[in-house]
């Protein structure tokens, strides 16, 4: 009993530290015009050359050619559909395993010299298959942690799918403390007497240090501290608009290229921060159906029997309603994913630890019944799915759901399905109004 108290009282020393260092409390202004002059940019489809940008405008590599474009699903804001997924890619040292190129294989380009190919990663990988002028479409089947793979990767080369996130709720989250984040990591580690939070025999998640001492609330490997950051990486590096934080990205087949000029200011970022912020949190929707209604209540009792608490509790301080952690989380050697938007950054002393390529930062499941695919590369297509293939330290509760009968499964997904995105309930109506208007036609 001595040595546990002990070291507990241990494990509370960083904690300690960090009371007595913590940064300002993380806060997103939302101003009306703010968020209205961001929903414009939010909704603009980019052009090169276009006139609201100070540089060369869209690309000249880009995946998307707004942000709606892939964050839509339920909503303006929501995730998007695998079609919109980002190809991430690492290149490591086959002796001794380091990391000497990452990056992201873009979609599309402005012109076809700038066009990118999986041969530009590594001469042994097919190419992509270019449709439609610039534009590249990947065949998703072959993609290692997406689908089945259909050739064999050179040594020390991995691909990897990202899908789009849902950013609904996201000032909610922004405005979580760094050291609420850190208590539920430490709850963890005593709920499981101390087990590693890099072992997969226990739902143990770590926090996302990030330079300068931040933690990471974003991103599905952590690694973005900040909303706006968020904002800034996604518009350099999906639509290739340079900001004062992030630059546009080289075209991997010509990298001799520069733009001109930075295509957005600051003041733009931050109007389209404004109008992520304002998007209002996900909803739970309980049917008016007393029993689908009473499938959902029960539903929740068996997620949390289950232990999908664990890492999805639902609650994260003052937010109710989140289902996450917002910690890192190893999912075993089926969920592996490497690469990142950038090359490899100079590690710095307050930051040391990177994503392992099997950890990942537990989603939000606000709003999970409108975002489907699911899993970090949307191999998922059902919620279902996504449950049975939960591995590493999510493998017990996948196991304990398959081994639940048939009824208490389908409890437990009505019980997902009534987290919806926002303003489910006004889209529910008016389609079910313009169904029975449709019917009454036809009759």
């Amino acid at each position: 009993m001595f040595r546990l108290a002990a070291l507990a009282s241990l494990a509370l020393i960083p904690a300690v530290y960090r009371l007595t260092t913590l940064p300002e409390p993380n806060t997103v202004e939302t101003p009306p015009a703010m968020v209205d002059a961001g929903k414009i940019l939010f909704d603009h489809e980019w052009q090169p050359d276009d006139p609201l940008t100070g540089g060369d405008g869209l690309g000249p590599v880009f995946n998307a050619k707004s942000c709606v474009a892939c964050h839509r699903q339920g909503a303006p804001g929501g995730g998007g559909p695998n079609e919109h997924n980002v190809i991430a890619f690492t290149v490591q040292d086959e002796k001794s395993g380091l990391v000497k190129r990452s990056g992201v294989v873009h979609l599309s380009s402005v012109a076809p010299e700038f066009r990118e190919q999986l041969t530009h990663v590594h001469p042994n990988l097919p190419n992509q298959l270019p449709v439609n002028d610039t534009t590249v479409r990947l065949d998703t089947s072959s993609m290692p942690d997406c689908f089945a793979p259909r050739f064999s990767f050179p040594r020390g080369v991995t691909l990897s799918q990202r899908n789009t996130p849902a950013i609904f709720g996201a000032k909610l989250i922004e405005e979580i403390s760094d050291n609420v984040i850190e208590a539920e990591a430490r709850r963890q580690r005593l709920k499981w007497a101390f087990v590693s939070d890099e072992s997969e025999d226990a739902p143990v998640g770590r926090v996302s240090y990030l330079a300068g001492g931040k933690v990471g609330h974003f991103g599905w490997k952590g690694q973005t501290a900040r909303l706006g950051d968020f904002v800034q990486g996604a518009c350099a590096n999906e639509l290739g608009l340079s900001n004062p934080a992030a630059d546009q990205p080289v075209s991997l087949a010509k990298g001799d290229y520069k733009g001109s000029g930075t295509d957005l200011t600051q003041v733009q970022c931050d109007q389209i921060t404004a109008f992520c912020a304002s998007l209002a949190r996900p909803v739970e929707i309980v049917p008016d159906n007393p029993v689908t209604a009473t499938l959902a209540n029960k539903g929740r009792e068996v997620f949390s029997s289950v232990g999908c608490v664990n890492c999805h509790p639902a609650n994260l301080g003052s937010v109710e309603g989140l289902y996450s952690d917002l910690l890192m989380h190893r999912m075993g050697q089926e969920l592996v994913g490497g690469g990142s938007y950038n090359d490899p950054p100079v590690p710095v002393p307050d930051a040391p630890d990177g994503p392992h390529p099997s950890e990942w930062r537990t989603p939000p499941l606000w709003g999970v019944a409108d975002s489907a695919p699911y899993l970090h590369d949307g191999r998922a297509a059902s919620l279902r799915d996504a449950i049975v293939q939960h591995s590493g330290q999510g493998r017990a509760s996948s196991i304990a759901f398959q081994k639940l009968s048939v009824t208490d499964q389908t409890r437990l997904i009505a019980f997902l399905e009534t987290l919806r995105a926002p303003g489910a309930k006004d889209r529910d109506a008016a389609k079910t109004t313009e169904l029975a208007a449709a019917n009454g036609d036809d009759s």
